[in-house]
């Protein structure tokens, strides 16, 4: 079996991403000429669950957004303001040859527990992903995330109340 480690920042000059494969170019291509860029920059932190060469396995990139009040479903902007402060999980992917190992399931939770840690030092009322696909989205469903739009069979954007997070995580375990 692979040796993986725990989430880490990720450190361009140590963490092997040019192999990097999770069949959707599009986040292959962002975790190997932008993740890096965005750190410094200091836009978004990637983290990396990496094998013990340092080779990437999987990746969650998370930044700090606001939710305009006016669009956000009544549980999110009940009580905020605006802009409603909240997390964005803005990438995740596992690479192909890790998959079905509970990768993303572990970088997802990685991430809502550091939501609850902001959340006690700073606002975060919710954690807020955009699904790449329809599947992706049903992924997400099953960890609790709600869509914006429930009535709206496509609509890929999902939100997880910070209140909520204790319950998705003793579900993950």
């Amino acid at each position: 079996m692979t040796e993986l480690r725990r989430p880490a920042l990720l450190d361009s000059r140590r963490h092997d991403r040019e192999g990097f494969d999770s069949g959707e170019d599009v986040l292959d291509e962002w975790l190997r000429r932008y993740a890096g860029q965005n750190r410094r920059r200091d836009t978004a932190a990637t983290w990396v669950i990496t094998d013990a060469n340092d080779v990437v396995a999987g990746y969650a990139s998370v930044a700090m957004t606001g939710i305009d009040r006016s669009a956000a479903p009544e549980a999110l902007a009940k009580g905020a303001p605006d802009p409603v402060p909240a997390l964005l999980l803005g990438r995740l992917a596992v690479d192909r040859r890790y998959a079905n190992l509970g990768i993303g399931t572990s970088l997802a939770v990685h991430v809502l527990a550091t939501a609850v840690e902001l959340n006690e030092k700073a606002a975060c009322r919710a954690v807020v992903v955009t699904a790449l696909t329809r599947q992706a989205r049903g992924w997400w469903e099953r960890l609790g995330f709600h869509p914006f739009d429930p009535d709206e069979t496509d609509q890929l954007d999902l939100y997880l109340l910070t209140s909520e997070i204790d319950a998705t995580l003793r579900r993950s375990r």
